[in-house]
């Protein structure tokens, strides 16, 4: 093989080269024959641009907030689809007559008023009393005869049967009679420690039986025995601030009030002549009318004691301070008997604390102005 044989074999294998080398180029830079995790990683690899903002967690995070809401819609939805509605018995359900009248007494504890039949109690007890009585006095004659028989008899129990029986059928009648009276004076005790319905209660259920008339005359006229009434609710009457809440409620009764103070028993009761509002939703408002007295009751004076004090310190603002005193416990004791529910010891206690603080805080800045006068 001579020189150019050879350098035209040459030249025909580097254009071979070079024809493979062209067509594979192509295929090793097609996107579509490269793997999804190799292309994302080229793509990692690739050079920032300056200036440039990577928003691939913005939309991760956007993702992942869609699909919490979208969990927590369908598990709200679904707690609403399976919670019970509560059944309320309405007044205007019922028929008219006792159906109806039971419904209103029982809607509310304030108006669970009945009568006590203070009369037909005293009738009982005195029936009773006279029973016992007679046979109070058949006992003692009884005894006063065996006694004449036999001294021994009355001094023990273990005599004949036919001694003794007289004897034992007496005292069973005995205590069948005050088994009877006993269990009949404690009901009477019962009854009386049982509380008088407020004026505003009483009035309620004589509006509904004057509106309504569910009873025919004869039998309606119970609720006309005010004397003889008796409210089943425990404690004591409604404190003043409670009851004149629900008036202004009722006075000025209108969408807005039934949405802010009522809920959804109250107005599945509600009608046309009844209106109910949530009785907790009335005591927090007047929890929060006391709490807010209460603090004006221990600023006030103290903040004008403070400054009678300091800046006068005088023998006038003395006597002035003392003044402030007697009246700021005199108007918390007002508030506490008008405005809530607490008994008379208990007022009297509240007091004598909170005249206690006003004392304390009397003497210290007094002695503190003189110790800074001298």
């Amino acid at each position: 093989m001579d020189c150019h044989e050879q350098a035209s074999i040459m030249e025909n294998g580097e254009a071979g080269m070079d024809a493979a080398r062209a067509s594979a180029t192509p295929c090793e830079k097609s996107p579509s024959t490269l793997s999804p995790s190799i292309t994302t990683s080229t793509k990692n690899l690739l050079p920032k641009k300056p200036g440039s903002v990577n928003y691939h967690w913005v939309s991760k995070a956007r993702t992942k907030l869609g699909t919490m809401w979208s969990r927590s819609r369908t598990q709200t939805s679904q707690k609403q689809s399976t919670a019970r509605t509560s059944i309320v018995r309405k007044i205007t359900s019922c028929p008219r007559g006792y159906p109806s009248l039971a419904t209103f007494l029982d809607s509310d504890e304030c108006f669970m008023v009945y009568r006590r039949f203070g009369f037909l109690q005293s009738r009982l007890l005195l029936d009773k009393q006279d029973e016992l009585r007679e046979l109070e006095r058949k006992l003692d004659r009884l005894d006063t005869i065996e006694a004449g028989k036999d001294v021994r008899w009355p001094m023990t129990r273990d005599v004949p049967s036919v001694i003794s029986k007289p004897r034992k059928q007496l005292l069973q009648l005995i205590e069948e009679k005050y088994c009877s009276y006993a269990n009949l004076l404690d009901a009477a005790q019962k009854m009386v420690a049982m509380h008088r319905p407020s004026q505003g209660d009483y009035t309620s259920v004589q509006n509904f039986m004057d509106n309504r008339k569910p009873l025919i005359q004869p039998e309606g006229n119970w609720v006309d025995h005010e004397e003889d009434l008796v409210t089943l609710r425990a404690g004591r009457e409604h404190a003043w601030l409670d009851s004149g809440i629900e008036k202004m409620l009722k006075w000025f009764h209108c969408d807005l009030l039934e949405r802010v103070f009522g809920d959804e028993r109250s107005r599945a009761k509600s009608s046309d002549l009844e209106v109910y509002y949530s009785r907790p939703k009335i005591s927090r408002l007047a929890n929060t009318i006391i709490t807010m007295m209460i603090l004006i009751l221990l600023i006030v004076p103290i903040y004008t004691m403070y400054h009678l004090i300091k800046d006068i310190q005088t023998d006038r603002a003395y006597a002035l301070c003392m003044g402030i005193l007697v009246v700021a416990t005199l108007a918390f004791s007002a508030v506490l008997s008008l405005f809530t529910k607490a008994k008379r010891h208990e007022i009297l206690a509240a007091a004598a604390a909170y005249c206690a603080v006003l004392v304390v805080f009397f003497g210290n800045v007094g002695t503190k102005s003189q110790t800074t006068g001298i």
